[in-house]
């Protein structure tokens, strides 16, 4: 996954300046949504609270999960340390690329997954969030859709909006080393999106569908979601929204003790 995380920290590098000066913390105008399909299934039902959740309750409320400030930037420190973080510098600025360990781990062993990814450009900017969609197999999909079915929706993400082209590249799976083939896509995380990973944890079952729908001679491939993939939503969702809702002192103490690997630009 090298390779698509190098593009996407490229892409974002060339438009902070756009989505900072928005002042968009959520990464994507609504608008953007126009593309993303949700069908309804059946009725959700609650689950215990992540602080993620308790965070988005309070929405309209003064966002504060502790009177303590060293107590929240402790849970803000534990959250970023949840995730591997890269950083990188870019004309006008930096910024530091967080995606879970179980991501990383779902590649390594060959698992098509969703990649949730956060971007913390500094104290004084929240954060951003995309979703990535990483497929794996035995040859290239050219894959211009993807399909997330939970309990109670169906999500379909076609290719208008993805950030960048879809990435391909090739990895060795261990232990057996066998070459598989790699394409990735990713697009800014929208309020709506945030909803749906949120749908996404909590439900039961959640089915992958990959692919290339823009031909006479439509291919798909179906799997499940790995299992791991509910952790790593679940890292990074409470990493955007405790670093959201901290003061900028509490985020520039949290960002001063987190570890992180340096990419090459």
């Amino acid at each position: 996954m090298k390779k698509c995380k190098l593009a996407a920290m490229a892409w974002l590098s060339v438009c902070i300046v756009l989505f900072t000066s928005c002042g968009n913390s959520a990464g994507a105008s609504a608008s953007s949504t126009s593309e993303v399909k949700r069908t309804a299934v059946s009725e959700s039902t609650a689950e215990e609270k992540q602080p993620y959740e308790i965070l988005r309750e309070k929405e309209d409320e003064t966002k504060q999960i502790a009177a303590d400030e060293e107590q929240q930037v402790k849970e803000l420190q534990d959250a970023l340390n949840a995730v591997n973080f890269y950083y990188e510098e870019f004309d006008g600025g930096d910024a530091l690329m967080g995606v879970s360990p179980n991501c990383e781990n779902n590649e390594k062993q060959g698992k098509s997954c969703i990649v949730p990814v956060i971007y913390v450009f500094g104290p004084s900017v929240d954060p951003i969030a995309c979703i990535g969609f990483n497929y794996i197999g035995d040859t290239y999909l050219d894959m211009d859709t993807v399909e997330i079915d939970t309990d109670n929706y169906r999500y379909t993400y076609g290719n208008t909006t993805f950030i960048t082209d879809v990435q391909k590249d090739k990895l060795t799976i261990s232990p057996n080393g066998d070459e598989k083939t790699e394409e990735a896509a990713f697009r800014l995380v929208t309020e709506d999106d945030l909803d749906a990973l949120v749908d996404i944890v909590e439900s039961e079952e959640v089915e992958l569908t990959f692919a290339k729908y823009n031909t006479a001679k439509p291919v798909f491939v179906e799997c499940e979601m790995p299992e791991e993939d509910r952790q790593a939503i679940t890292d990074v969702l409470n990493a955007y929204y405790l670093y959201l809702n901290a003061s900028e002192k509490v985020r520039a103490k949290a960002l001063a003790d987190i570890s992180y690997t340096e990419v090459e630009s």
